[in-house]
């Protein structure tokens, strides 16, 4: 009887410890349905994961890996059939939205602009809503998040730039 016990409290604390908040998003570019996202919370880290549906991967086929952990950004994309890393500084220049929406989600309020000198972007919180421009981006003028009041995942994503991207949580 104590080993059954002592195995179910080994399983429920490593359930709690290995357990990682979860967001799924429906992606849409401009109005067209186009892949789900999904972010993973973790202690250290941050994963986000995206692709496009099979319907459309014959018209344009695109995955991607993003991860933010205590020693940088790290970008994995394969378009088509090209595949390309990118580190830090590359993902600021080719990709603002991922590591500004992280950096949100992960100090879960308005980050210290001050600490970027590099990466220059400004914050506006209204409300439930929160306008992040990158200041030195050509590809993005403006995130917007919708924040959610029981996650630290927001409920709504948009993407203004040179391609309008819609982010909207389904789980």
């Amino acid at each position: 009887m104590r080993r059954i016990v002592l195995s179910l409290l080994l399983f429920l604390v490593f359930f709690l410890v290995s357990h990682a908040e979860k967001g799924v998003y429906k992606a849409y570019v401009y109005f067209i349905p186009v892949g789900e996202i999904t972010f993973s919370l973790e202690k250290d880290r941050i994963l986000v994961r995206g692709e496009t549906y099979k319907s459309l991967r014959w018209i344009y086929n695109y995955t991607f890996r993003f991860e933010a952990n205590n020693k940088g950004y790290f970008l994995y994309e394969k378009e088509n059939k090209k595949e390309k890393i990118y580190k830090n500084k590359q993902i600021e220049e080719k990709k603002p939205w991922l590591p500004l929406i992280v950096k949100y989600i992960k100090e879960g309020k308005k980050p210290d602009t001050d600490k970027d000198p590099d990466f220059p972007y400004r914050i506006e919180e209204k409300g439930d809503t929160v306008f992040i421009y990158p200041l030195k981006s050509k590809n993005v003028k403006k995130i917007r998040l919708k924040l959610s009041k029981n996650s630290r995942l927001p409920e709504k994503i948009e993407i203004d730039g040179k391609i309008d991207i819609k982010l909207e949580r389904i789980k």
